[in-house]
């Protein structure tokens, strides 16, 4: 049987000089020269896009992907010389036709968001990455663990997922995260406990940047909510190196951010809470807390003393997570006399959504609402109908008016 795949060439533009109307046409033409010298008769190349190539040989099962590692290799010469590396990425798709030319019309950033979620793959199809040595790793990528340190968040990527007001039916910001690349899943904190980084120091201090990133990349988006450890506010020393960090962020940016403070305990002292508005008040417009707890001590907060008050849906049975969401509405009437708001988050299901709405909890996110895009989308109409939101190109069949 001849093996057939999609080829797609990934190149970061942001770490070569090549200007960005000529990257693509660049790319293309190097490789189609390569393919046409080295991809040698009975072997068949051809171009789909600047980007993608479907490749096939009929006289072996599988691709030899040891020659194809060379096009990265020389490709990443090409494009940023030598003693650079990671520049240039190839990854293989084999699926049937439909899924394979589906797949070439995708952007760099739908393949990057494949790369970690194979659900987001077409249907049927298989993702994989060709290493250096020419070796082929499955999509997502299952590696060691390892501390996520400042190199290994030197190559990551950036996502957001929407925060939904369902009385609005509108995404009216996003929940920010930063992932590896060589990270077995994407972080997330909307999407139960699976995602959570095994390290909450160096994935707040990335989040920070990918914060920055995205004031600068999308000017117009609604508030962004940055993560950030409880641990890492009230502890001292993590605390002075996380405000220090904060410094890169324009005091202008202030009203277009929000923090989202992540493991907080059922009842947090009076004086946590004075020390966590202390180091976040002057960066962030709105403190959001996160709680496992549905019985949290919403009862010892002060007036306002922050915005609002986020629940985290357990892992659990489903009627569980339902019993859960509702432990947690029941205190709806002291989170009102507080003025502070309430919301849930790791909604997967369509009742986990319904409950919620029907419970008049305003804010939610999870998988349910909204899955991992890679770039914010608040802002946007969404109607509740068409939720949850999958893919940031897909339009909603019906948009709302916001009343």
């Amino acid at each position: 049987m001849a093996a057939v795949a999609c080829l797609r060439v990934l190149v970061d533009g942001n770490r070569t000089e090549v200007p960005a109307e000529a990257l693509a046409p660049l790319v293309a033409k190097y490789a189609t020269v390569f393919l046409e010298v080295y991809w040698s008769f009975p072997r068949h190349s051809q171009a789909l896009n600047a980007y993608s190539y479907l490749l096939s040989d009929p006289r072996v099962d599988e691709l030899d992907t040891v020659e194809l590692a060379r096009l990265s290799q020389s490709l990443q010469e090409q494009l940023f010389g030598t003693g650079s590396e990671d520049g240039v990425q190839l990854v293989l798709f084999e699926g049937d036709a439909e899924a394979m030319n589906l797949f070439a019309g995708y952007s760099a950033d739908d393949v990057l968001a494949a790369m970690r979620d194979p659900d987001r793959l077409p249907l049927g199809g298989r993702l994989r990455r060709i290493a250096p040595d020419g070796s082929l790793i499955d999509m997502p990528e299952i590696v060691t663990a390892e501390p996520l340190d400042d190199h290994i968040f030197g190559h990551s990527i950036d996502g957001a997922q929407g925060v939904y007001l369902a009385a609005k039916q509108a995404f009216i910001g996003d929940v920010i995260s930063c992932t590896p690349a060589a990270a077995p899943t994407y972080y997330s904190l909307v999407d139960g406990e699976e995602h959570l980084p095994e390290d909450a120091e160096s994935f707040d201090a990335a989040c920070v940047m990918t914060a920055l990133r995205f004031l600068v990349d999308f000017p117009a988006s609604a508030p962004l909510y940055v993560p950030v450890s409880f641990s890492t506010l009230v502890r001292a020393s993590q605390r002075e190196a996380y405000v220090e960090l904060l410094r890169v962020l324009p005091p202008e940016t202030r009203r277009r951010l929000a923090a989202t403070v992540y493991d907080v305990p059922r009842a947090p002292t009076f004086q946590a809470i004075q020390t966590i508005r202390s180091a976040l008040d002057p960066s962030f417009l709105a403190i959001d807390l996160r709680t496992q707890d549905p019985d949290f001590q919403i009862q010892e907060l002060a007036d306002r003393t922050v915005n609002s008050v986020t629940f985290i849906l357990p892992p659990a049975r489903p009627d569980q997570r339902l019993a859960a969401l509702r432990r947690f509405a029941d205190h709806g009437a002291d989170y009102r006399r507080r003025h502070i708001w309430s919301g849930v988050t790791n909604v997967r299901f369509r009742a986990e959504r319904e409950l919620a709405i029907a419970l008049r909890i305003p804010f939610l996110t999870g998988s349910g609402i909204c899955r991992i895009q890679s770039q914010p989308i608040g802002g946007r109409p969404w109607p509740i109908e068409d939720l949850p939101l999958l893919s940031i190109h897909a339009a909603p069949t019906r948009v709302p008016v916001p009343a």
